[in-house]
């Protein structure tokens, strides 16, 4: 019995008895349009074509591109490669986490495996899987490996059923290894490093979260999956057709309404401070004058037109009362005058009335006596007469009468005449001083 409970059991496994109920497919995110995805690098040796984009993060190099071509986008180290880095984390996580199936504890190869989740410690293909889909709508396969995944030579993996690489998922524990021109197939997720041979292709994707991706003459191409149910279109309805029911709308009175008065509100306008202004200093502008040059000018000759003197009457003019002036009379010593002796010009003396004047009252006051010397006083014409008839007038105020000859009694006159008038004009003068210090 126990021997056939095992064989049973081992046919199970290696016929590939799946389960019966469908998968959910692993949300890739924004890694989905990559072919390949590296941590720390991805090296490329030959020509190597990637159907795809091609991105390291948050490793920076990328070599090896040429040779190799990329028909795609490459992101080395940008924000783009990052998120896509992220959501590859969240997918290793998803496929990591589900429930196991099937423990796969032998080579995979020659085996025909149905949707499942099929979980082995390491993971090793030396020649072909068939993957059934079992004719399900996206069906789905995931296998986990909790160490490695190591594909032979010239090994293979063949769907049937409606089974594609869209749909198959490898998440490996640590690096995965695809043998020179193995044909493999799916989305691999690899914690480490992955590395593909000489003329190995892959249908899916190679997607590295920590380690390098290594290729050598290799074809990587992202399959072109669908994402969603297959439509199914609806079968026609006819809707049968119903009479309308004619309704009177029946009349609307509207109602009156009075407009609600409505007072404004007063406005208390915002008092506003003026904004001082500086004015602005303005500096004069320094003119210079502009330099005339003058012209020169001929003098026109003028002849002097002659004048006749007018002839002037003197205007009489009334003396204007001034008030003296107090002075102190300097004495003064006279000096001795030799008398020159004159002839005497015989001259009729004209008789005079004298006019009485009445003196005018005087308010006694300072005077200040102006000096006047005399003017000469020219002898009078007179008649000639008989000489010893005649008087004669001399101007020092002496009168002689008589005639006939002589010289030495004229000349005692004419001294006595000058001595006379010394002595008046001294009394002249010692009165005046007299008349002058009562006043004061």
């Amino acid at each position: 019995m126990l021997l056939g409970l095992g064989v049973a059991l081992a046919l199970v496994v290696v016929t590939g008895v799946g389960p019966v109920a469908a998968l959910d497919r692993v949300g890739l995110g924004t890694a989905t349009s990559y072919a390949v995805l590296g941590g720390s690098a991805v090296t490329n040796t030959g020509p190597s074509v990637i159907n795809g984009d091609l991105g390291v993060a948050p490793g920076t190099a990328i070599t090896g591109f040429p040779p190799g071509v990329v028909n795609g986008e490459v992101h080395a180290a940008d924000a783009v490669a990052g998120v896509a880095q992220d959501d590859l984390t969240t997918a290793y996580n998803d496929a990591a986490g589900r429930a196991t199936d099937v423990t796969i504890t032998a080579d995979l190869a020659g085996q025909s495996l149905t949707p499942g989740v099929y979980t082995g410690d390491a993971l090793a293909l030396n020649g072909q899987l068939t993957l059934d889909g079992g004719n399900e709508i996206d069906p789905v396969f995931i296998f986990q490996a909790a160490s490695t995944l190591i594909t032979g030579s010239s090994s293979s993996i063949v769907f049937i059923n409606g089974a594609d690489a869209c749909d198959v998922y490898w998440q490996v524990g640590s690096s995965a290894t695809i043998g020179t021109t193995t044909a493999f197939a799916g989305t691999v997720m690899a914690l480490t490093s992955i590395t593909a041979t000489t003329g190995a292709t892959v249908q899916g994707r190679l997607l590295a979260r920590n380690g390098a991706v290594t290729l050598d003459t290799n074809t990587i191409t992202v399959p072109a999956c669908e994402t969603g149910p297959v439509p199914t279109e609806p079968e026609p309805t006819i809707p049968e057709p119903t009479e309308p029911v004619p309704t009177e709308p029946e009349p609307t009175i509207p109602e009156p309404t009075e407009p609600v008065p409505t007072e404004p509100e007063p406005t208390i306008p915002e008092p506003t401070e003026p904004v001082p202004t500086e004015p602005v200093p303005t500096e004069p502008v320094p003119t210079e004058p502009e330099p005339t040059i003058p012209e020169p000018t001929e003098p026109v000759p003028t002849e002097p037109v002659p004048t006749e003197p007018e002839p002037t009457i003197p205007v009489p003019t009334e003396p204007v009362p001034t008030e003296p002036v107090p002075t102190e009379p300097v004495p003064t010593e006279p000096e001795p005058t030799i008398p020159v002796p004159t002839e005497p010009v015989p001259t009729e003396p004209v008789p005079t009335e004298p006019v009485p004047t009445e003196p005018e009252p005087t308010e006694p006051g300072p005077v200040n006596p102006v000096p006047t010397e005399p003017g000469p006083r020219g002898p009078q014409p007179s008649e000639p007469g008989p000489i010893d008839e005649q008087v004669r007038t001399w101007p020092v105020g002496g009168v002689q009468t008589g005639g006939g000859d002589g010289g030495g009694m004229n000349v005692t006159l004419l001294t006595t005449g000058l001595v006379a008038m010394a002595v008046g004009l001294g009394g002249l003068l010692i009165t005046h001083r007299s008349g002058s210090r009562r006043s004061e």
